[in-house]
């Protein structure tokens, strides 16, 4: 199974600000939901929060939590180990599992990931939350789109 992390970036490596996304670009937007869609994932448990829907349509929603007791909103499963959580994406059978953030979730996954699709936010941004330190000499980039404004960049491990 794939493991592929999905993320939007900021130029000074933004990723969230106050548990939400401080930016709105309908064009990342449609590009997460076609990319995602018909896949699990998994995302810690203030990112699943962060979503407008719940649980995101069309996916099988899996949450990362240390709260072993925590009630999610809407219908996902919760696991306290990142082992488990991905052995049940893979009973999925659908042969790749996306990692949805936030930063704690990133950190733990980059080294065991073998695919990061990253969309690049041609802009500084104030935020709280950023995408952990990532060796670039590891991954090759396999695509790269560009968008009106923004970079949508995939990258496989070498």
């Amino acid at each position: 199974m794939i493991k592929s992390i999905i993320a939007a970036i900021s130029q000074n490596g933004v990723i969230g600000s106050k548990n939400g996304i401080p930016w709105n670009y309908p064009d990342d937007w449609k590009h997460f939901r076609k990319t995602t869609r018909g896949y699990p994932i998994i995302a810690g448990r203030k990112t699943y929060e962060s979503f407008q829907v719940h649980p995101l349509p069309g996916r099988l929603n899996i949450i990362l939590s240390h709260n072993t007791n925590y009630q999610p909103p809407g219908e996902a499963l919760v696991f306290n180990d990142l082992q488990l959580a991905f052995d049940r994406a893979e009973k999925e059978g659908k042969g790749k599992v996306f990692i949805l953030g936030g930063a704690e979730i990133y950190h733990q996954t980059i080294p065991v990931c073998d695919e990061m699709i990253l969309t690049l936010i041609p802009k500084q941004i104030d935020g709280d939350a950023f995408f952990p330190h990532w060796e670039p000499n590891s991954w090759k980039e396999i695509s790269f789109v560009r968008k009106g404004e923004l970079s949508f960049k995939t990258y496989r491990r070498k």
